[in-house]
């Protein structure tokens, strides 16, 4: 059986490093072809199920044992179960960082092959553009890896004139069958949205294209955004910290202990 894990993954950003770097003025933006969403408590979660083992040395009518009960899979956990928020508190408290995202959830670990990313934000699901958009990536060879395909959204104050860049692409739809197109939605382009995760487990396919999302879609109500795609190895137990002038990630990945160790 495979090894299962809690992972805690906090991202912030710090306003006041946006004029720190000069930033591509157009990054590559996209989400992956196919992803996942973390499961919300109340958002129809798959249940949990238990297995039966037979023992082959005992006549079929004895009864049988129960494999342990796992939680579900990619489900949040309650805030009281982070490690972090201590933290995310002292964060917020400076008045220097804005907590964009903070979750932590239950996951299998798989190769990278086997693995979908995790798309930290709900666009596509008929809401505005957050400041924080993309995906995380997090799988198993030998080491743990984090890839991160994650872009911050800005009012663009460090750049010159009143160019703004392309509408980036909204995230493919949590649950396809809920979501109208996007020339039905009935969306504000007006007010500048906050940082929302994700939504339950779903298969996405691709996104549509910037052009196309403008023209369908609520206006883009941000000026630029800032890119952090990036890969850090990591162990087990371990805090990972990377770093960047815009936005900042924290991970832990710790073995989750069941009744059998």
């Amino acid at each position: 059986m495979d090894q299962w894990y809690q992972v805690e993954l906090l991202v912030f950003s710090r306003p006041a490093g946006a004029g720190a770097e000069h930033w591509d003025a157009m990054p590559e933006l996209a989400y992956p072809a196919r992803s996942r969403f973390l499961i919300y408590p109340g958002e129809q979660p798959t249940p949990t199920s238990t297995t039966s083992i037979p023992d082959r040395n005992v006549a079929a009518a004895e009864p049988t044992v129960q494999a342990p009960q796992l939680p579900t899979a990619f489900a949040t956990l309650a805030p009281g179960q982070r490690q972090l928020s201590g933290s995310a508190a002292a964060m917020q408290r400076s008045g220097r960082y804005r907590i964009l995202f903070h979750e932590a959830w239950i996951q299998p670990m798989t190769d990278k092959g086997q693995t979908l990313p995790i798309i930290l934000d709900r666009s596509g699901d008929g809401g505005q553009w957050p400041a924080l958009q993309g995906s995380i990536k997090l799988y198993l060879s030998r080491y743990f890896y984090l890839d991160t395909n994650l872009w911050l959204n800005t009012g663009g104050e460090y750049l010159q004139g009143d160019w703004r860049m392309p509408a980036p692409p909204l995230a493919p739809a949590s649950r396809p069958q809920e979501v109208t197109a996007y020339s039905s939605l009935n969306r504000s382009s007006t007010a500048l949205p906050a940082a929302e995760p994700a939504g339950e487990l779903a298969t996405a396919g691709s996104t549509p294209a910037s052009t196309e999302t403008a023209t369908l879609g609520p206006q883009y109500p941000f000026r630029h955004a800032v890119l952090l795609n990036t890969t850090r190895r990591m162990r087990s137990g371990e805090l990972v910290y990377i770093d960047h002038p815009l936005l900042g990630v924290l991970i832990r990945i710790t073995p989750l202990q069941t009744e059998e160790g």
